[in-house]
């Protein structure tokens, strides 16, 4: 029986389809990439560290912890027996120099939320001794189960995604790229030194931003406790809402734009030289000096939230900034973030210890190391590790 040309043509079509896809696919997935898998895990604590390369971190329902990444990489996995509470976890300081007009993300601790005592598996990854500090490895994606208690991450040149993690406390850092999260909760800190951290439809109970020389942008967000710092960058908090507890915004010297999707009462206020702009399409009250001062009283009042900035202006409204045209004239930056300086100096990549960014493994005493992108890091307690 003869098949039709046509019939021909689709197979041959579909056939360099699939050779094209998986050529593709080849070439996306660099040569040395490995595969690691962890069965069994107990709600593990993982800590993902590298010098170079892009950190993926997302959730499945599954009790196991996969790693995707370069076969450079050091894995490591123990079982740890817990008790007691968490202790704060010191953050590094990060400085930009020693003149006049320096910026400075000041030592400060964090407290982890708890995590149940009992024996816990924990999964590290991390950059090997050996590897070479002058070639990046391959990006690395980790999965870890939905219900991980403790997830670290951080990476000083690249960037750093993590999706759908909301189960117990995130500790993400970059040193120069962007910070990204998506659909996360619980307890978080996020960290960077000269990227953008971006946060997208997630949901905290406690969350605490900063960062040195890039921007701060939540949309769609709600929290019920929220602190975020930004040196030079912008800060912005759109389309989202407030629950009743600490929100505190800072700004040495970008702008910072707040806009509510519910009741609330904001305190803003802008550097001498600067303004606070306000324009909200429900019922608002606005009292202040009609200059660098306002407070925004909005509906019948909610969570009482600060905004100061040291060295720019502060816009408050209600809903997404492309809302309101008149506000955009006002804000620099509408809807991105503000460009990096471009007079920073640029730090070729050091060689650094396998464990940089955060606590020793319990089991290992700590040590202090040279000061690094981040600031001289303190002896830090180990006691999530074991």
């Amino acid at each position: 029986m003869s098949v039709p040309g046509s019939v021909r043509g689709a197979v041959a079509a579909a056939r360099v389809s699939v050779l094209v896809a998986a050529a593709v696919a080849l070439l996306q997935w660099p040569a040395g990439a490995d595969t690691t898998v962890f069965r069994g895990v107990n709600s593990p604590i993982v800590r993902v560290t590298l010098r170079q390369g892009d950190v993926t971190i997302r959730t499945w329902d599954r009790e196991e912890v996969q790693i995707d990444g370069d076969s450079s990489l050091t894995i490591e996995q123990h079982t740890s027996d817990l008790t007691g509470e968490p202790l704060p976890m010191p953050i590094p300081a990060a400085s930009s120099g020693s003149d006049d007009r320096a910026l400075d993300l000041p030592l400060e601790s964090f407290v982890p939320g708890p995590i149940p005592a009992g024996e816990r598996d924990v999964v590290l990854v991390h950059d090997s001794p050996e590897a070479d500090p002058g070639v990046p490895p391959a990006g690395v994606v980790v999965t870890v189960p939905s219900d991980a208690v403790f997830v670290f991450a951080a990476t000083m040149h690249g960037n750093l995604d993590v999706h759908d993690y909301r189960a117990g406390t995130l500790v993400a850092m970059v040193g120069a790229g962007k910070l990204t999260l998506s659909s996360v909760g619980g307890i978080a800190f996020a960290q960077s030194r000269r990227g953008l951290i971006l946060v997208r439809d997630s949901d905290f109970d406690r969350v605490r931003a900063r960062s040195l020389f890039g921007s701060i942008r939540f949309e769609r967000c709600r929290v019920r406790q929220i602190e975020a710092t930004t040196g030079t960058g912008s800060l912005v908090y759109e389309g989202g809402a407030f629950e009743p507890g600490l929100a505190r915004f800072e700004s040495e010297r970008g702008n910072i734009a707040i806009g509510s999707d519910g009741p609330v009462e904001i305190s803003a206020r802008a550097s001498p030289d600067g303004h606070v702009f306000t324009e909200f399409t429900h019922a608002a009250r606005v009292d202040g000096d009609g200059e660098s001062e306002a407070q925004a009283t909005v509906g019948n009042g909610g969570p009482v939230v600060t905004a100061t900035s040291r060295g720019g202006n502060v816009v408050l409204y209600d809903g997404l900034l492309r809302a309101h045209p008149r506000l955009q004239g006002q804000w620099r930056a509408p809807s991105t973030s503000l460009p990096l300086p471009l007079a920073l100096p640029h730090h070729p990549p050091r060689r650094l210890p396998p464990h940089a960014f955060g606590p020793r493994p319990l089991g290992r005493a700590p040590r202090p190391f040279a000061r690094a992108r981040f600031g001289a890091e303190p002896r830090l307690s180990a006691k999530y590790y074991r």
